[in-house]
């Protein structure tokens, strides 16, 4: 018997991006529900679920997102942004309602469901407006080896549609290869002055380029409070063009590792095959999850 097509396990690469995947659906206990869940992200690469959140809930994290803007002290960067509006990083280690959004039994169960094994969030982006970021991979921020285990998802915390921004993905694109700075030929930030908002430019370009020679084509879909989008680490995302960026667009981004990888790391700034690697801050034993403090 092809032990590919039983043992989920059987690659190093999650299995629902293997290419046993319809063999191991079959021989899989799934419920009819989550056989087409797995179906949709297998070929589509996103999935879009109802978290169900309170609506004080949702309001707490709001109130939290705009005290800290109004207080003026956040992590946030500028050299990634494409409009005024600042995207604030890691407040899960400020505020508890934002923690336990990352941290969301649904979103956990479905993502065990997916890739069959424990999850862990690692980092948590908030949004207030539009953001007007071009279409990237996740795999040039984050990934991990082996490659794969890794998924970025968004949830709004209001209505969101193409009027004020919601996410933009090409669907399908994470059966595409993977590029990073070393076969792009963009040089190692590291290497120049101002290299990471350079080399980034440069990526945006070369995306950019790629989308067209593909010929492919973007989906907006309208997203209701409460309801997440889950994407596989290498679909093409990013913002929605908008004609009035001052419309509100709230909304929280929260990226999951996988247990048990040997490797969690920052693409952009290491070189695989030199065995250079720029670790993530987190692993398997520390993560969201357990934080204690800095």
């Amino acid at each position: 018997m092809n032990k590919y097509a039983v043992d989920k396990h059987a690659m190093n690469i999650p299995w629902i991006e293997s290419p046993f995947f319809y063999q191991l659906l079959d021989n899989s206990e799934l419920t009819k529900k989550e056989k087409e869940q797995c179906i949709f992200y297998h070929e589509k690469g996103y999935l879009i679920i109802d978290l169900e959140l309170d609506e004080g809930f949702v309001a707490e994290i709001n109130n939290d997102v705009e005290s800290t803007l109004s207080g003026g002290s956040f992590t946030d960067q500028k050299i990634y942004e494409y409009n005024d509006h600042s995207r604030l990083f890691e407040l899960w280690k400020k505020s508890s309602a934002i923690r336990k959004l990352a941290t969301n039994k649904k979103m956990m169960n479905t993502l065990r469901m997916l890739y069959d094994k424990e999850p862990f969030p690692f980092g948590t982006i908030n949004f207030t407006n539009p953001t007007l970021q071009p279409l990237h991979s996740d795999t040039i921020h984050f990934n991990s080896y082996p490659a794969k285990w890794m998924v970025g998802t968004w949830i709004a915390l209001e209505d969101c549609d193409a009027s004020n921004g919601t996410l933009r993905m090409i669907p399908a694109s994470h059966h595409w290869e993977e590029y990073d700075y070393h076969n792009m030929r963009i040089p190692h930030p590291d290497t120049r002055n101002n290299g990471e908002q350079l080399s980034y430019k440069e990526y945006d370009a070369f995306i950019e380029k790629l989308v067209i020679a593909k010929g492919a084509e973007t989906i907006s879909p309208d997203v209701k409070k409460g309801q997440a989008i889950l994407w596989a680490s290498n679909l093409l995302h990013g913002g929605t063009p908008v004609t009035d960026a001052s419309l509100s667009r709230k909304s929280q981004a929260v990226h999951y590792f996988f247990k048990g990888c040997e490797k969690y790391y920052t693409p952009m700034f290491s070189e695989p095959m030199k065995n250079i690697y720029a670790d993530k801050w987190c692993n398997s034993e520390y993560n969201i999850l357990n934080y204690s403090g800095e």
